[in-house]
């Protein structure tokens, strides 16, 4: 594990950071291939778009500078094939009560962890959900971001501690399909997709932008809208996506089996190619 705070070796967080106190702050998870970094364009880009969607106001020039160095240096003192990137950004200390400093100094927390163990032999053998009864909060201000308040996927989580079980589906306030607790979701209906909106819940995915890009480029239509459980069910075939995962086919859920479609191989395998093109070094 590398664990740097605002460009220094360390793990310690003041008490007073808005980000322990209120949540008050986002987050990206990025695969890494050895010394490189996946998607990193796409990663950044919703960094800032989230820090202005919260009202945190910096110099994003110079915060992005700040994290090409934190992230390479990380990078300096990691000597795996694979591995996990995370950035933490918070509005920084702020004192009692919510109302946040006008000018924040922000603290950056950069974190690289060994690659999880399993996941890729989920992308060949399918995953099998459990279909979690804790629903997403309807929230259309934070609706898409990857902000640090993340308690309802805690409390989806809980729901399963069996190893068979790979992931959970979770539903939003109106009983309808969302997303994965830590990936989004899409439906194959006559080799068309289907994946939810994310105006009232779920999150904005990165590999799920990558996904609807490639699935266009082959001539599939992706259709972004509101899904009945039911109509999942009834599904041709279902799959999952992010950021670590890339694409994981679904087998099995709510006692339901599915079968892996070409479809999905299809996309599996373009994906494959156009990360091997996504992912780079940095340069500040």
């Amino acid at each position: 594990m590398v664990l740097y705070v605002n460009g220094q070796a360390s793990s310690e967080i003041t008490p007073l950071d808005r980000g322990l106190a209120y949540g008050d702050g986002l987050f990206e998870t990025i695969a890494l291939v050895g010394k490189q970094v996946q998607l990193w364009p796409a990663h950044h880009q919703r960094l800032q778009q989230g820090l202005l969607r919260l009202g945190i106001h910096t110099d994003y020039a110079t915060l992005y500078q700040q994290l090409c160095h934190d992230v390479t240096q990380a990078l300096q003192q990691w000597h795996h094939d694979r591995g996990v990137l995370k950035i933490t950004l918070t509005r920084g200390q702020g004192g009692r009560g919510y109302l946040p400093p006008i000018e924040p100094c922000l603290t950056r927390i950069v974190h690289i962890s060994a690659w999880p163990k399993g996941r890729d032999k989920v992308s060949i053998e399918g995953a099998s959900l459990h279909l979690c009864q804790h629903p997403w909060s309807h929230n259309t201000a934070l609706a898409g971001l990857k902000h640090l308040n993340r308690l309802d996927q805690v409390l989806a989580r809980q729901e399963w501690h069996d190893d068979g079980l790979h992931e959970g589906l979770m539903l939003n306030q109106r009983g309808q399909v969302q997303s994965g607790v830590m990936s989004n979701v899409f439906v194959q209906h006559q080799a068309q997709l289907y994946t939810p909106c994310h105006a009232s819940a779920g999150i904005d995915g990165i590999m799920a932008k990558q996904v609807v890009q490639l699935a266009k480029r082959l001539g599939i239509k992706v259709y972004q809208q509101a899904l009945d459980l039911d109509f999942v069910l009834a599904s041709e075939g279902l799959f999952l996506t992010n950021s670590l995962n890339g694409i994981w086919p679904v087998v099995s859920l709510a006692a339901q089996s599915f079968p892996i479609t070409g479809l999905t191989r299809d996309l599996q395998s373009v994906l494959v190619g156009h990360l091997e093109t996504h992912t780079e070094l940095l340069t500040c």
